[in-house]
C-alpha cells in the first residue's frame, strides 16, 4: 500500500509540476531562464525512473531499445547512456537530468505523458503508466521509435546551442563556393584544399583527426540508383585526394561492411543521409563517415558534405553526435 502511495504522489507531482511548465512556457524566454535550474548531463544520457520490481519485469525490453548499438560505429557504442533510480531515490540533483525516462504502474491508468522543462532547463520528461508491467511494455514498444526520435531531436537541439558558442564566427570561403550559406563549424576546422571537384577542410585535436569534404554536382531528379551514384562519387574522391601512410595506399568506404541509409529535410531541402565505415586499401586505419546530400532544385545542383573521423582509441559516438549536429545547421538559402 505504501508503495502504490508513492507512486500516486510521484504522479501528481509529475502532473502539478508539467501544469506549471506549460505555463511558464508562455512566458518569455526571459523569464522562463530564471524560474528553473540548469539541467544535468551530456548528450546521448538518459535517466529512468523505475522502481526495482517493476524493472525486474520489464528493463530488458527498455535496455534492448534504448541501447542499441549505433550504426556506422567500428565499435559497438549504445544509442544512449542509461541510469536507473528507484522513485524513492529521486533527488534535486537527478531531478534535474537532461532526459527523463519516468516508468510506473497505476491500476485502471495507460498513458504516455511527453513534457518539456519539468523541473529543469532544457529538459524532456517522458512519462510511461500503464496499469500492469505487461501493459507498459506493450506501450512501449509500440511508441519506441517515436519516443527515441524525440529524445534524439531534444539531444540535437541542445547540441546546437552548445556547438554554436565555439564554431566559426564566418563561414569558411571554400564553403561559401559550394552554396552553404550557414553551418555551425568547429574551430578548429581549417580548409586543406580549394579545388573545383571537391573542398577539404581538416581540424586536428588531442584524440582525433577529423575531415570534412564538400563537393557539387548537377541535380537529377531519379529515384534510381541515387545513393549509390553518392557513395561512387565520394569513392572517387577519396581515392584521388586522401592517400594513405603507405605506398599507394588510399581510403575507400568499407564495402564489406552495410551502408545505412536515410531520408530528411533540413532547411526546405531533401536530404539523402548515408552513415559507414572507410578504411585505407593498401595500408592500415579507418573510421566513421557521415554524407548528407543536399538536393536543391532552385540552383539545379546537389551538394553533398561528408565528415570523416579517425580516433583508434577513443569512443566515437559523442563525437560523431556534435558533428552531425553540425551537417544538420547547413541552411543553403
Amino acid at each position: 500500500m505504501k508503495a502504490i502511495r508513492t507512486i500516486i504522489l510521484f504522479s501528481i507531482f509529475f502532473q502539478q509540476s508539467c501544469n506549471r511548465s506549460v505555463e511558464s512556457n508562455k512566458r518569455s524566454d526571459s523569464i522562463s531562464k530564471y524560474s528553473l535550474p540548469s539541467s544535468n548531463g551530456t548528450h546521448n544520457e538518459l535517466t529512468i525512473f523505475c522502481d526495482d520490481d517493476i524493472w525486474e519485469e520489464c528493463g530488458l525490453s527498455f535496455v534492448e531499445e534504448l541501447a542499441r548499438p549505433v550504426v556506422g560505429l567500428p565499435q559497438n557504442e549504445s544509442n544512449f547512456d542509461l541510469s536507473r533510480l528507484p522513485i524513492k531515490s529521486i533527488s534535486q540533483i537527478t531531478k534535474r537530468s537532461k532526459s527523463i525516462l519516468s516508468i510506473i504502474v497505476i491500476p485502471d491508468s495507460s498513458s504516455i505523458v511527453v513534457k518539456k522543462n519539468v523541473w529543469s532547463e532544457p529538459q524532456l520528461v517522458v512519462q510511461i503508466i500503464g496499469p500492469s508491467v505487461k501493459k507498459v511494455i506493450q506501450l512501449f514498444e509500440l511508441n519506441a521509435t517515436s519516443l527515441i526520435k524525440q529524445f534524439e531531436k531534444h539531444d540535437n537541439s541542445i547540441l546546437l546551442s552548445r556547438i554554436s558558442k565555439n564554431s566559426q564566427k564566418n563561414l569558411p570561403v571554400s564553403l561559401k563556393k559550394v552554396g552553404i550559406k550557414h553551418m555551425l563549424i568547429p574551430k578548429g576546422y581549417k580548409t586543406t584544399l580549394d579545388k573545383n571537384d571537391i573542398k577539404i577542410l581538416r581540424a586536428d585535436t588531442k584524440k582525433s583527426i577529423q575531415y570534412l569534404m564538400a563537393w557539387t554536382r548537377p541535380y537529377f531528379d531519379s529515384i534510381y540508383h541515387t545513393e549509390a551514384v553518392i557513395l561512387s562519387e565520394q569513392n572517387k574522391l577519396l581515392k584521388k585526394y586522401f592517400e594513405g601512410t603507405e605506398n599507394q595506399s588510399f581510403l575507400k568506404i568499407e564495402p564489406n561492411i552495410s551502408i545505412d541509409i536515410d531520408y530528411n529535410t533540413i532547411g526546405g531541402k531533401y536530404v539523402i543521409e548515408h552513415r559507414g565505415l572507410f578504411r585505407t586499401e593498401g595500408g592500415f586505419g579507418g573510421g566513421p563517415f557521415i554524407t548528407y546530400t543536399f538536393f536543391d532544385e532552385k540552383e539545379n545542383k546537389r551538394i553533398s558534405i561528408a565528415i570523416l573521423v579517425y580516433a583508434p582509441s577513443s569512443k566515437k559516438r559523442k563525437m560523431m553526435l556534435e558533428l552531425e549536429a553540425s551537417l544538420r545547421s547547413i541552411r543553403l538559402d
